[in-house]
């Protein structure tokens, strides 16, 4: 049996969907308030039989909830830690928090005391060291304390550790540090939203370069380092290193909208989010830009991922591909 958690999210639905056409047996978590419309909409897009669907049993729970875990991971395998929280507003620090590293402390505990035999965490490449230049980063870049490290950087880099003491403890595991991942999904949140956005026409871009990956391919390589027993080490999944422009050019293309012409200066990106986080507080809701948004959209990041192709001999989706396809699902 094998467990997921974080089963009704975009990448966690991805996971429980390449199992299930697999024929595995999968036991997958859901909060009580969480609902399956983006699972079942990913269920489309892999295809998937209600034969299939037979191996696949909903078991609700909170990571938060040690007795709600303890039960979940009986006669459990496998454990693949999909669950967590991005956000980049600083009042949800405290609850990302809770989420990405008690939650996180929780499964690894857990996967422990029930003597799980492997171990996969989804990490991010926010948890990687960034620094403050533009040098090739990869699995062995020290994290730093910097500006470049968002409030979700911090959560998911403690997550992390929460693993590696669990390793070290002797569990099994493995973690895979992905891009910003892309797909067919829930075009109204997560990076979703990106194609959204692309579909009104943009005048104005951000210089900013980072790390894109299919959302396919990350689940792949996770389920193949589980499948071969590669346990103890970090991978960078990341396709291509992408500017942003080039990213909302190829969306103009695919949707037939309007590239963006004009490069925003900085000092206007700033004032947009100044402005945004006002109104936020006036109205209690969350801003549509913040300053960790800004930041990131005019940095400039550059990933290797040479470890995973060599590891497991694998060739990435090219980014213009998965965005092609992403776009005729959106459309």
């Amino acid at each position: 049996m094998i467990l997921v958690s974080g089963a009704t999210g975009f990448l966690g639905s991805y996971v429980v969907c390449e199992l299930l056409l697999q024929n595995k047996k999968v036991r997958a978590l859901k909060r009580a308030s969480s609902t399956l419309t983006e699972f079942e909409f990913i269920c489309t897009v892999n295809h998937i039989s209600e034969l299939q669907l037979q191996n696949l049993t909903w078991f609700t729970a909170d990571i938060l909830e040690i007795a709600d875990l303890e039960i979940a991971f009986q006669e459990v395998d496998e454990v693949i830690h999909c669950a967590g929280m991005v956000s980049f507003v600083p009042k949800d620090m405290e609850e990302m928090v809770r989420i990405n590293v008690e939650g996180t402390a929780n499964m690894v505990n857990t996967a422990l005391h029930q003597k799980v035999h492997k171990f996969g965490y989804i990490s991010s490449i926010a948890a990687i060291g960034r620094g403050n230049n533009e040098n090739l980063i990869d699995e062995n870049t020290k994290w730093e304390t910097s500006a470049n490290n968002t409030n979700y950087a911090e959560t998911k880099f403690a997550a992390e550790m929460e693993v590696w003491r669990g390793i070290q403890e002797g569990l099994n595991a493995v973690i895979v540090n992905p891009g910003i991942i892309i797909g067919a999904c829930d075009f109204t949140r997560g990076t979703g939203k990106m194609f959204e956005i692309g579909k009104k026409g943009l005048s104005f871009y951000t210089p900013g370069i980072n790390g894109f990956v299919d959302v396919r391919d990350v689940t792949k390589c996770l389920l193949q380092l589980l499948e071969r027993n590669i346990f103890n080490e970090r991978f960078i999944l990341v396709s291509e290193n992408y500017a942003f422009k080039r990213f909302y050019d190829e969306v103009a293309d695919d949707l037939h909208k309007t590239k963006p012409k004009y490069n925003t200066p900085f000092w206007l990106a700033k004032l947009g989010y100044q402005f945004l986080a006002l109104k936020s507080f006036f109205t209690g809701r969350k801003p549509l830009l913040t300053k960790e948004t800004t930041f990131a959209a005019y940095r400039k990041f550059y990933y290797n991922n040479a470890k995973i192709k060599k590891a497991l001999d694998f060739e990435f989706i090219q980014v213009k591909e998965t965005i092609g396809w992403t776009c005729e699902w959106y459309r």
